[in-house]
């Protein structure tokens, strides 16, 4: 006897949901640990593209700065075992465009023209800087070699556009020892679907937490949100005077993390700041906002 097409029809949407819900179950219950598969010998080479916004407040008068631009450095695995891996990282390429106060500058250090400029000598100085770098399984930094480099020098007219592309230049600093890498995003414990976990940042001019969640893993990937606040006090020069920058960030974005090797693929991050700015006894305030994205290619 054959079966009414309805209750064919019935079954089958049954049966599919019910699949579909074994299949859900079985993710949510997958776990995945954050330990590092580095293959020696091979480069890693990011791309950090980024734009931002800021307004200043100064004497009654808005002034407004435009900044986009480009960094390339990566990171040659020199050693791996199964305790800990060595990479050395070094800077390729520094481009940006800038606009603000009536000027406009661009830059681009593939350029020969560019680094006989006003901004060549101090971009030559974070381009000519490398470090090697041993971390652990998960990316914890245990060593670096040199530990920390000298803030490059730069007069009063390439300041301020050095300042607002200090996230790119900034790459060139090794972390320090007992902090996480460039590679660091899984905790060490296993993790699965809704977990979280937080991580915290504290230096001379920085306070910073960043709460990370798992919110996706399939056959080739692993998906990360995360949240961080962050509270900035920053010495500057301007116009031959010291300023003291103090920032508050709410920070949000994305990692994608390759599966099989816990390296990480892409990364987003969108920012909103607020803050003042005190210099020559007046305390200017100002907001911005940034958006930064990695991309992350194995050579």
């Amino acid at each position: 006897m054959s079966m009414h097409p309805f209750l064919k029809s019935s079954l089958a949407l049954v049966l599919g949901l019910g699949l579909s819900q074994a299949a859900d179950a079985q993710q949510q219950a997958q776990k995945v640990t954050g330990k590092l598969q580095f293959e020696p010998g091979r480069t890693i080479q990011i791309k950090v593209d980024q734009t931002s916004t800021m307004t200043q407040d100064a004497m009654g008068q808005t002034i407004d700065f435009k900044t986009s631009g480009v960094t390339i450095h990566s990171y040659k695995v020199t050693n791996a075992t199964e305790d800990n891996s060595t990479l050395h990282h070094s800077v390729q390429r520094l481009a940006f465009n800038f606009e603000g106060m009536g000027a406009k500058r661009s830059f681009d250090s593939d350029n020969k023209k560019d680094m006989s400029g006003e901004f060549g000598k101090p971009i030559a100085d974070v381009l000519n800087k490398s470090y090697d770098v041993i971390i652990d399984k998960s990316g914890k930094t245990l060593m670096a070699r040199p530990e920390k480099f000298e803030a490059p020098a730069s007069d009063d007219r390439s300041a301020v556009i050095l300042n607002q592309v200090r996230d790119m230049t900034d790459v060139v600093n090794p972390p320090a020892r007992g902090s996480n890498s460039f590679f660091k995003v899984l905790p060490d414990k296993e993790t699965g679907i809704g977990d979280s976990w937080r991580d915290t940042t504290l230096t001379p001019s920085e306070s910073a937490l960043t709460v990370y969640t798992l919110s996706a893993i399939t056959d080739s990937t692993i998906i990360v949100d995360f949240k961080r606040s962050a509270a900035i006090n920053m010495t500057l020069q301007i116009m031959g005077s010291e300023a003291l920058n103090k920032q508050n960030q709410v920070s949000t974005g994305q990692i994608i993390l390759d599966r099989a090797t816990g390296l990480m693929k892409e990364k987003t991050i969108n920012t909103d700041s607020n803050g003042t700015t005190e210099v020559m006894g007046a305390s200017l305030p100002g907001s911005g906002k940034m958006t930064i994205r990695m991309t992350v290619e194995y050579l």
